[in-house]
């Protein structure tokens, strides 16, 4: 009896998870042969080439290249967001923003603008803490902006 219930639970679980609509993510399927990144050389292209290489997509370093994503600013800010009361910080905002554009089929694209924004809690006594709080969300907003690039470059023949 229990054997029956185990395995009816199974062959249930099995059935929920089939019917979600569960799937690995899969490389995007890009029409493009080659392409040249320009305009920057932080973290932000190598997350790009490392993508767009799983895509089987050659880089092409001459410019020369189906598609052309040139960098046109790649900006990074750390404001203040809150004080506390008795003025010390109290939260950051960190902002990183790029804007770029496309060239295909001889054609550029209008430049194009991404932001990425996250907010953190500062306390000063835990400086070691909140320095390496802001570096792990640094490297989380430059790994968004990398993947929305990449879907930018995905949506621009459809």
């Amino acid at each position: 009896m229990r054997k029956n219930n185990f395995l009816i639970f199974c062959i249930s679980l099995l059935l929920v998870l089939n019917s979600c609509g569960f799937q690995l993510r899969k490389p995007i399927d890009l029409d493009y042969q080659s392409y040249a990144l320009t305009g920057d050389s932080s973290g932000l292209s190598k997350l790009v080439h490392k993508q767009l290489s799983f895509s089987d997509i050659k880089e092409n370093k001459d410019g020369n290249a189906e598609l052309v994503i040139e960098i046109l600013n790649n900006n990074f800010a750390k404001r203040i967001l809150s004080l506390a009361g008795n003025g010390q910080v109290g939260e950051f905002e960190l902002v990183q923003t790029i804007e770029y554009r496309f060239k295909t089929n001889g054609q550029w694209t209008e430049p194009r603008r991404l932001e990425a924004i996250r907010e953190y809690t500062y306390d000063p006594t835990l400086y070691n803490a909140a320095a390496a709080e802001e570096s792990y969300l640094k490297d989380s907003m430059i790994e968004q902006l990398s993947r929305s690039l990449v879907t930018e470059i995905n949506n621009l023949g459809k």
